[in-house]
């Protein structure tokens, strides 16, 4: 026999190997978990989710611009004074919120992204009503 013979009926038994090794594995149950019911849970639950979701969400924006907002704020009552300069123009000798001021700014933005979330809660719920 040849060394071309020979590895050709070691690649083919290889690849028979393989097929046979596949056809054992389909028999086995999937890992994956099964899929959630949509009446899995409750509709509340499902609500609460999703506000959560949205809150969470949207915090990071809110608070970007709650921070953005209250430099503007600061820059205008500060007269316009260039150490006040809002965040795309500040340097190194801007002013730096105190902790205070910092704390302050992320309550706000919390506060804010529950109420976008109730805002999307109270849409949904009309929306709910409203279809058939």
């Amino acid at each position: 026999m040849s060394a071309g013979i020979r590895s050709l009926i070691l690649a083919l038994l290889v690849l028979v190997a393989g097929t046979f090794g596949s056809w054992a594995q389909a028999s086995q149950p999937s890992p994956l978990p099964e899929p959630y019911r949509a009446d899995e849970f409750p509709e509340l639950v499902q609500d609460l989710r999703r506000w959560e979701i949205v809150s969470l969400g949207a915090f990071p924006l809110i608070l970007f611009y709650t921070r953005l907002g209250f430099d503007f704020g600061r820059y205008a009552e500060s007269g316009f004074l260039a150490e006040y300069a809002p965040w795309p123009f500040k340097s190194e000798y801007s002013y730096s919120p105190s902790r205070d001021e910092q704390v302050t700014a992320v309550l706000t933005a919390a506060a804010l992204s529950a109420a976008f979330g109730l805002v999307d809660a109270a849409v949904l719920k009309i929306r709910r009503s409203g279809s058939p």
